[in-house]
């Protein structure tokens, strides 16, 4: 991902094998049980922040792009059996 000039980017988001680390849960009874390989760093808000910006600005062709028909059929049919079971 390359950055622009407002965003430089997210320098060592991610390690030489390409891994980048997961974000520690905020709950700390919900977190899960530590890998062997060592510590795992949590990302700040400020990471997670550029790391979404990062995102949004690599998928965003994808989400300009139209639902395809069929899937837009799928969807308006499991709607429609949600307001069905929902009513009942």
């Amino acid at each position: 991902m390359s950055g622009t000039e407002d965003d430089p980017g997210i320098p060592g988001a991610a390690d030489a094998a390409g891994t980048v680390a997961a974000a520690a849960p905020r709950d700390p009874a919900s977190r899960p049980a530590r890998r062997a390989g060592g510590p795992v760093r949590p990302i700040g808000d400020a990471a997670r922040d550029r790391i979404g910006r990062g995102l949004r600005l690599h998928y965003a062709g994808v989400l300009a792009l139209p639902v395809p028909d069929r899937l837009r059929t799928l969807l308006d049919d499991l709607a429609a059996r949600s307001d069905t079971e929902a009513s009942q």
